[in-house]
């Protein structure tokens, strides 16, 4: 909102040699401004006639300073700067952009409350999100008639809103472009149009349980993991013929089941990187040696270990040239191997980020048992987590009646604007 928010530092200097007005009669607001800089106040200016034209007793160093009418700022002097130290700013900007000052080089917010600026960065954020959903089969019945389930939603962030486009069951969405692929568990990898028309697909296969999608555009190759056969099909982009699958472990041949179970898969530059709950091939007994495997795309065998000891996780993926991933069961997201940057309720999966906040969604919680004795909170709720990483302030974006989220994806506000001509989203 407006140039009107300044750290202590920006602050300091841009009052330096001012005479300062305080807009908003705010003891709290006065004091706090008063404890990090070296203010010249003049006299302060209020909206409420209760107080105009009377002193107030600001601190012993100055006395009594007269209370004005907001209407002489209209005839503001250079050697005066205004300082908003009231919580209506909301209203007072618009008022004082109408006397005709800039904001941020006549007036700003005190940096007392920058903490309401993350709010309102969050009220604000324009970004529209791709949700995928691929609803439990239980719920197949219950769901059906209520336009909820499995499928991709649009949600818009900063009108905590939400529509479904399609239906499916959806594990992962991929920009490519000029077109989307999209991961359906029961027909494999459908090429969609950026109207959300099926073109083409491919990809499927019977019990392959395909939980993971990625692209790579230099090798015009798709990779899909497949959790119930232990591998990775590779695809051709021009033809969508099958290539080749990079097999993890024998195990699978061997006792006919999936032994890692393989989700999100991520292409950069020459690796292809895999979350998997377990390294050894045991999660079927309950061992969750999870993490992230790299694997050299020129060389399928040439695999490394990056994370290990993770709990069922997803999300897998390079943000600003950093490893990414959550680890779902415990409800947290790393940034490489180390940094821990938030602590969610639920069982997370689905992992974005808009360049300000990131996205996670969270599933409906079925694993009670699991995780008793360790955390004293189970959400049920599906929907995503908006998430700053600095402040660690969140916001929960509940999508009621979605139970399952699978993938979130940003949307550019061009293919954003063909889906809402295409659908004409309220």
């Amino acid at each position: 909102m407006y140039n009107v928010w300044k750290t202590w530092e920006e602050f300091n200097q841009v009052i330096k040699n001012k005479r300062v007005v305080f807009f908003g009669v705010a003891d709290d607001w006065f004091e706090k401004t008063f404890r990090r800089s070296d203010v010249n106040l003049a006299y302060i200016v209020d909206n409420n006639p209760t107080r105009k034209n009377k002193k107030y007793n600001v601190n012993e160093k100055y006395g009594d300073i007269e209370v004005k009418d907001p209407a002489i700022l209209k005839d503001k002097l250079d050697d005066t700067y205004i300082v908003i130290t009231s919580g209506a700013y909301i209203s007072i900007i618009p008022q004082l952009l109408s006397y005709g000052l800039k904001a941020g080089d006549d007036f700003c917010c005190t940096p007392a409350m920058n903490s309401l600026k993350v709010i309102i960065d969050f009220d604000e954020c324009p970004t529209k999100l791709l949700v995928c959903s691929s609803e439990h089969q239980i719920y197949a019945e219950i769901d059906k008639d209520k336009n909820i389930g499995g499928g991709l939603y649009l949600y818009e962030v900063n009108k905590r809103s939400y529509k479904k486009l399609m239906d499916g069951n959806f594990h992962q969405i991929i920009d490519a472009s000029d077109k989307y692929y999209i991961l359906d568990e029961k027909r494999g990898c459908l090429v969609v149009s950026k109207e959300l028309e099926i073109i083409n697909e491919f990809g499927f296969e019977m019990d392959s349980f395909s939980h993971g999608l990625t692209y790579c555009p230099i090798r015009e190759k798709i990779f899909i993991s497949k959790a119930g056969l232990d591998k990775i099909s590779v695809y051709n982009t021009r033809d969508f013929s099958h290539l080749e699958d990079i097999v993890l472990s024998s195990k699978t041949a061997k006792y006919k089941r999936d032994n890692h179970h393989m989700n999100d898969i991520f292409v950069k530059d020459d690796f292809l990187y895999v979350s998997l709950f377990s390294h050894s091939g045991n999660w079927p007994k309950g061992i969750y040696d999870g993490g992230i495997i790299e694997i050299n795309l020129d060389n399928y065998s040439d695999r490394h270990i990056l994370i290990n000891d993770a709990w069922m996780p997803h999300g897998v993926c390079f943000i600003d040239n950093e490893l990414h991933y959550l680890d779902s069961m415990s409800g947290r997201l790393y940034r490489g191997s180390k940094k821990l940057l938030g602590e969610f309720s639920g069982f997370v999966r689905g992992l974005a980020y808009d360049s300000n906040f990131y996205y996670i969604g969270q599933s409906e919680g079925r694993y009670f048992d699991r995780l008793q004795g360790i955390k004293n909170y189970i959400s049920l709720s599906g929907g995503v987590y908006m998430f700053d990483p600095q402040t660690k302030a969140g916001r929960f974006l509940s999508m009621q009646g979605v139970r399952q989220i699978r993938n979130v994806m940003v949307l550019s506000n061009e293919n954003f604007n063909i889906i809402n001509n295409k659908f004409e989203l309220e």
